[in-house]
């Protein structure tokens, strides 16, 4: 998580932030400096510092142009150092420092994103968390942007077809070179990536059919492909149940 100072003195931001900066920002989002301060009061700005984990106590007498200029520094500070992370080659696994800074802020957006599956208005959120439409506008698309995924899934089965995952273990190849010949062999198959567990398989791969005729087919014509050692298939029958770990995902970050 960036380092954000919890308690800041009026002489440091006085110094620092001045009205200069405000008006930039006034004018990067499309509006006037007046207009900028009429949308965004110096409360909301101080509730916006607080979820950053500044001390607002030590701003009591700083301006509400240094302290626009102080919320737009720190956004940038949070934005380079997500961008830095997201973009850094050869990270296998992140630390727990290159995990996106999540305010509660960001968490109750995100809690209200999954429970309305994304249809909440910008405009409610606004309202509910006392904060301007721009901010939140923003804060969801960044959200959005670099955490959620959204797509639809076809229920197949209504269609008379069926889904099974190929879990392969490979040997004297590439596993990547492997994966990417599997891909391209069939229509029936629908993704591959590499993974890893206890029966020592290297690629996981999910794919459709129709008939038990079709899977057996596309399966030995997997067996033919080089590197390929082995292979275990599984088909879900039925779901039994399922849970929603967004919320224990979000609130422990």
């Amino acid at each position: 998580m960036i380092p954000v100072a919890a308690s800041l003195t009026t002489e440091q931001y006085n110094s620092s932030a001045s009205s200069k900066k405000a008006d930039e920002y006034a004018i990067e989002v499309g509006t006037s400096p007046e207009m900028h301060k009429e949308c965004q009061s110096r409360h909301e700005i101080l509730k916006e510092l607080e979820d950053l984990g500044v001390n607002s106590e030590e701003l009591a007498s700083v301006s509400i142009d240094s302290l626009a200029g102080l919320l737009k520094g720190l956004h940038a500070l949070i934005d380079a150092h997500s961008e830095q992370h997201r973009r850094r080659p050869g990270r296998p696994k992140r630390s727990e420092s290159d995990m996106p800074v999540l305010t509660k802020s960001d968490k109750t957006i995100l809690h209200h994103l999954f429970s309305s599956q994304g249809h909440v208005s910008s405009l409610k959120l606004s309202r509910e968390l006392d904060i301007p439409l721009s901010t939140i506008q923003r804060r969801r698309k960044r959200l959005q942007d670099g955490l959620l995924e959204t797509h639809y899934s076809l229920r197949i089965e209504k269609l008379g077809w069926r889904s099974a995952t190929l879990l392969i273990s490979t040997t004297n190849r590439a596993i990547e070179s492997i994966g990417t010949e599997i891909l391209g062999m069939s229509d029936l198959v629908s993704s591959v990536s590499r993974a890893m567990g206890g029966s020592n398989f290297d690629l996981r791969v999910e794919v459709v059919f129709k008939t038990n005729a079709d899977l057996m087919t596309l399966i030995d014509r997997i067996k033919l492909t080089e590197g390929v050692s082995g292979i275990i298939w599984s088909e879900s029958l039925k779901l039994i149940g399922k849970k929603d770990t967004n919320d224990k995902i979000i609130n422990s970050t």
